[in-house]
């Protein structure tokens, strides 16, 4: 069996590393040296935080775009907010593309879904579709959704003993009726399945995770033997995703047909199809568009408000400040509403820096790279793997002086209002060029308001120990592998500020 996966890795990699080293005078980016036949495939890093490794990489090589290459995939870190927008937005004509990956794509079945497909016709129909469904320039089309999720939540959070299962639970029902028109409780029996499924997608994207993606031979090793576990969890994750694709898609095609469905992504996607075309293949592409945008929305809402609950904890006084401005606008017993936001660009500062601080994916989806290219006197090899660091970029000292302080205040003007020659963390934070998320704006303004929201009815204070004393609170984050940065479980207090804003939420928050 070694035999047989050994011998063909050694004639592909031999073959091309010498076919790369033909193809320009140029050299290839620094980075680690290559070792014969495996190249850098044992110093790719693995496990957690891998954003900070090739951080250091980078630092350690001196320069913003560095090289590694396993078994002839050839991998392009991008480092700074210049690198990442040299070539994925002014060249995003060759680098808007996505890398074939055999876990998530192939094994798995993600591959042909909007987030990881190629830059193909069928991605353009994917995102034609949440473009039309949830456009930019339409931004209260879920204006009312987005309110009601949020004042559930906030029936939620003061008698949770788990802050980030919380967040979870509430965000993947929330996200479930705008993208199937599906209300907390109706979507309640779909929850399990689609969480999990959105675990396994983070855990198996992750770049590194599974040494399947650097030798792609392995696929077809038995699920029997002896360190093919992989395959196993493939096939799980696999039928975990066929769940969630299918079976909320069908309740909504159901109920649009008897005439009761809510608005919500899918359903509008389903009102706009050609009824003189293939309705069938247009419904996959549906499918498809739908079950990506529940699994973009989800984990980044849970992820940015898990960083803002966290960081309110450990910087009361930055509460304090919130407090304040949010008593000045709004009225006693107001909620806030999204045409409050204007008035209030301290709670902006806030979720602006909750985005900046942990960034929700660290490394950005991966792009590839279409067409030989030269960047800076280095050669880019076609088929490259891009890999823009976007941990780094949100952490630059230049930008964002001291960046691992929580500071909102870097965003606000000496007239206190959201400064525009500070750069805003959402032009990283959700992607680039072609490949940015679609459904940003939906997005920031889940966030927003969530953030506004809680502010307004609680003072967020640690948990009390069996003395009565409040706790010291602690920062920790999941290590991974992940794509996806968010917080450990935590505890702490969501104490109410208000019998007014208590009595407008029409529940006992005691």
């Amino acid at each position: 069996m070694a035999y047989v996966v050994v011998v063909p890795l050694l004639v592909v990699s031999l073959v091309i590393l010498y076919s790369r080293r033909k193809s320009s005078r140029y050299p290839l980016p620094p980075g680690p040296r290559k070792l014969p036949i495996v190249e850098n495939l044992f110093q790719i890093p693995r496990g957690g935080f891998i954003w900070l490794d090739y951080a250091e990489m980078c630092r350690r090589y001196e320069s913003d775009i560095i090289h590694l290459s396993a078994l002839g995939n050839s991998i392009i870190v991008l480092n700074s907010a210049k690198t990442v927008s040299d070539l994925l937005e002014k060249r995003s004509s060759i680098y808007s593309s996505r890398p074939p990956t055999v876990m998530l794509g192939e094994l798995m079945g993600w591959g042909t879904t909007l987030i990881f497909r190629p830059n193909d016709d069928s991605w353009k129909a994917q995102r034609r579709i949440i473009n039309q469904a949830i456009p930019p320039t339409d931004p209260k089309r879920f204006h009312s959704k987005q309110l009601s999720a949020t004042h559930d939540l906030l029936r939620v959070l003061p008698h949770s003993d788990d802050v980030m299962k919380s967040l979870q639970t509430w965000a993947a029902a929330f996200i479930m009726d705008v993208t199937y028109g599906l209300a907390a409780g109706e979507a309640k029996p779909y929850l399990p399945t689609a969480m999990a499924a959105l675990d396994s997608m983070s855990t198996a994207g992750t770049p590194g995770a599974f040494y399947v993606d650097q030798i792609p031979i392995l696929k077809y090793v038995p699920e029997w033997f002896p360190g093919a576990d992989f395959k196993r969890k493939a096939r799980e994750w696999s039928d975990l995703r066929v769940q969630m694709t299918e079976t909320a898609f069908s309740v909504t095609k159901q109920r649009m047909a008897m005439g009761t469905a809510t608005p919500s992504l899918t359903l509008a996607a389903l009102e706009q199809m050609d009824r003189n075309q293939d309705l069938a293949k247009q419904e996959e592409v549906i499918k498809k568009a739908s079950v990506t945008a529940y699994g973009g929305g989800s984990d980044t809402i849970v992820a940015a408000l898990g960083s803002f609950i966290l960081n309110m904890l450990m910087n009361p006084e930055i509460q304090r400040k919130a407090h304040e401005q949010l008593e000045q606008v709004l009225g006693p017993g107001d909620l806030p509403s999204f045409s409050d936001e204007l008035s209030l660009p301290y709670i902006t500062a806030i979720a602006q820096e909750a985005l900046r601080h942990n960034p929700v994916t660290p490394l950005a989806f991966p792009h590839a790279l279409t067409q030989d290219d030269i960047y800076e006197g280095y050669f880019l090899p076609k088929g490259s793997i891009i890999m823009p660091n976007v941990w780094t970029i949100l952490h630059n000292e230049e930008d964002y002086p001291e960046p691992n302080l929580f500071n909102p205040e870097r965003f606000l003007g000496p007239d206190g209002q959201i400064s525009p020659k500070v750069k805003d963390p959402a032009t990283a934070a959700f992607g680039f060029g072609r490949r940015a998320c679609p459904g940003k704006h939906i997005a920031l303004a889940s966030l927003w308001i969530a953030v506004a929201s809680i502010l307004t009815c609680y003072t967020i204070e640690p948990e009390l120990d069996e003395h009565g004393k409040p706790m010291k609170p602690k920062a920790e984050w999941y290590p991974g592998p992940t794509l996806f940065n968010h917080p450990l479980p935590f505890k702490c207090r969501f104490v109410p500020r208000s019998k007014d804003v208590q009595a407008s939420l029409g529940v006992s928050l005691v």
